[in-house]
């Protein structure tokens, strides 16, 4: 396949003269930035300041660690990564003072990184009364879980000046391909698990009022005590997962504010992260290990909110005992036997479209997971911390949940040339208020 391909050509590394092959799910991940802004963001907003040296020595060292940070996609017959510098009008690393910390990272959201021009990565400190750190990737080279592996490097070297070890897999240090996890199971399975998916055509009534791609925009909802504790215990009483929860209440609000036809099969999309199979040892960091399948939620004439988060729980639990993940992953591998350029054609296609108002897109739901302390340890009181996920270009909209210790940050970034900040507002208050009405239940 051409990803192995790809891990055979490696290159040798020295200087500035390196090149490491980029995954499939690295180059599929490069091309969806006609879809989306494919950028991953966490923000830590601190009481107080840190050490600017401290942090700029951490940051030099991370980077050093770290070298696809500073890289640029190069497409082609074998697409790869190299260095993006000299040539990169972006810095990794700046200070931004300012009397207005919101406008400005506002302004820092809506600003996508280039990756075909590079770096990967952006770290921006915020600088007021107090700081905030916003650690920016661009998704054709990590994932969210790579974000916080990041982060928590970061952290490491600012307190003690030893970071805690990236993992990359035995062998090839430069192998991103997902052989590794694709070997633990045969043919037979997992040619199983690729025939389980199927692609669906949804009917959701989001409320666009154009196709055109404009500016990033995020809008963001903290659920705090004793919320967050009342939907953990009503999760754990009811044996379900927070995760179904989530997207439950998210299907629920969508139902809401942009009510489908009734009985209709409306598609949700959905990320899971391939290194549920692996040992935390065996865990790759800086690499795209996540991919996105569809669950086909079937809305009834009569929305029994119960039903929906039963129905949400089952399909999740086949995905997983069915090994969803793992076909998505065979069916992208395959999408690449014709190359680079094929898929790339493909996707250009599926998108004009889209702009000609003949193809629909999917909500997508996205849980970015937990934000461990280690990621905010900079001898500073920490006044809040959330991740966020890609805008989704029109017609799509993508939701996002992260945890940091007893809150839960729910974000939709969206292009403001499309929807209404208002909606978007009203889409999140639904999916708080459906959350709160399932655990005043218990």
């Amino acid at each position: 396949m051409a990803e192995q391909k790809a891990a055979e050509d490696q290159h040798g590394q020295g200087g500035d003269n390196w090149r490491i092959p980029a995954s499939v799910n690295d180059q599929w991940n490069f091309l969806l930035k006609m879809i989306w802004d494919q950028m991953i963001h966490l923000v830590i907003q601190f009481e107080g300041r840190v050490d600017l040296p401290a942090l700029q020595g951490a940051v030099r060292e991370a980077l050093e660690a770290e070298i696809l940070t500073t890289a640029k996609f190069t497409p082609g017959d074998s697409p790869c990564f190299e260095p993006a510098f000299p040539g990169s009008d972006t810095p990794v690393w700046d200070v931004i003072t300012t009397a207005h910390p919101d406008l400005s990272l506002s302004s820092l959201l809506g600003s996508p990184l280039d990756p075909l021009k590079g770096p990967m990565a952006r770290i921006r400190l915020i600088r007021s009364d107090t700081d905030l750190l916003c650690i920016s990737f661009n998704h054709t080279m990590t994932d969210a879980y790579g974000v916080k592996s990041f982060g928590s490097l970061l952290a490491g070297l600012y307190g003690s000046g030893r970071g805690k070890e990236m993992n990359h897999p035995p062998g090839n240090p430069h192998d991103r391909s997902l052989k590794s996890i694709l070997s633990l199971f045969s043919g037979d399975e997992l040619a199983t698990a690729a025939r389980r998916i199927r692609n669906r055509n949804g009917a959701w009534n989001i409320p666009f009022e154009s196709l055109k791609v404009g500016g990033g925009q995020y809008v963001k909802q903290t659920i705090r005590q004793p919320g967050f504790s009342s939907i953990r215990q009503f999760a754990h009483n009811s044996s379900v997962t927070i995760n179904d929860l989530l997207l439950a209440s998210f299907i629920l609000a969508l139902t809401k504010t942009a009510p489908p036809p009734p009985n209709t099969c409306n598609p949700v999309l959905t990320s899971i992260d391939l290194r549920r199979y692996q040992s935390f040892s065996f865990h790759h960091a800086l690499t795209n290990f996540s991919v996105a399948f569809e669950l086909p939620v079937m809305i009834p004439d009569h929305v029994d909110p119960t039903d929906v988060l039963g129905q949400i729980h089952d399909m999740m639990a086949s995905s997983k005992s069915g090994h969803s993940g793992i076909g998505a992953a065979i069916l992208l591998l395959g999408e690449f036997d014709d190359g680079f350029r094929m898929v790339e054609n493909k996707l250009t296609d599926m998108e004009e479209k889209t702009r000609e108002g003949l193809s629909g897109k999917n909500p997508f739901f996205t849980n970015l997971g937990v934000i461990p302390e280690g990621i905010v340890d900079y001898g500073l009181p920490v006044r809040d911390a959330w991740m966020l996920g890609p805008v989704e270009y029109p017609p799509g909209l993508c939701l996002a949940a992260s945890t940091f210790r007893d809150c839960l940050t729910l974000s939709v970034g969206y292009s403001g040339t499309a929807l209404q900040k208002e909606w978007v507002a009203s889409l999140l208050s639904a999916m708080a208020a459906t959350l709160s009405r399932f655990t005043s239940r218990e």
